[in-house]
Parts: C-alpha cells; structure tokens; sequence
C-alpha cells in the first residue's frame, strides 16, 4: 500500500506510551495503525481532533453541528468553492424533530408459538 505524507509530532511520553499527533493529507482505511505499525509501535487509541480544516473540539462520537455557509466559505476558499459549485447563500436546512421513542405492547396472553423445526437438508443423487 502506498501512502501519502505523513505529518508526526510526539506531544508526551508516558510511561511506556507515547502520544502522538499525527496530520494526514488523505486517510486510507487503518493507515495510521499501519504506519505505526510498520515502526515497530502498537495503537492503543486514536482520537480525530479534527477534520480538515474544522476542530471537532467537544462534539461527541456520533453528534452533528451544522458549520455556516460563511464558514464553509472561508474554510474551502474562492479556488476550491466556485469548483464544488456550492451555493453558499442557499437557506439552511431546517432540523428534523428527534423521533419519538417506541414502547413495547404489552404481548396477549395467547398460546406461545412453537418452536420452527429445522429445514430437513435435501440430498442429490449424482
């Protein structure tokens, strides 16, 4: 596997571990693991501090936040925004409500179902 550049700042050793900041240009499946790997060090954890050009500060695993057409913008410059084709002054997309959250019916007091019988395996003649 080839790999871009890689950017690497060691932040503190700890003990027998070693925090690491490390910059890619393009992020191809496991290559930090990889790449560390290759030099004779194992991964722990990875932490993503940020994504391109955006902090992801506090946001939690899995959550959300809308960034600005001013900031996308700024962030993506004249060169590379009038390439995408983005229309910055478009209206921002409205939020959809969070969904309700479903509850269990309570099951009636039939007769429980028996159990399936498995499929008898069909044998060929050859």
């Amino acid at each position: 596997m080839v790999y871009g550049a890689v950017e690497a700042k060691l932040d503190r050793v700890q003990g027998s571990n070693l925090w690491l900041t490390i910059g890619l240009r393009e992020g191809k499946n496991r290559e930090i693991r990889r790449v560390l790997e290759h030099l004779g060090l194992g991964v722990n954890r990875l932490i993503r501090i940020s994504y391109g050009p955006f902090q992801l500060g506090d946001l939690k695993p899995g959550a959300v936040e809308e960034v600005r057409g001013r900031v996308l913008r700024d962030q993506l410059g004249e060169k590379l925004a009038a390439a995408a084709g983005a229309d910055f002054e478009a209206p921002l997309r409205q939020r959809e409500p969070e969904p309700k959250p479903v509850s269990k019916k309570p099951r009636s007091r039939e007769a429980p179902q028996q159990p399936r019988k498995p499929h008898a395996h069909r044998r060929r003649k050859i």
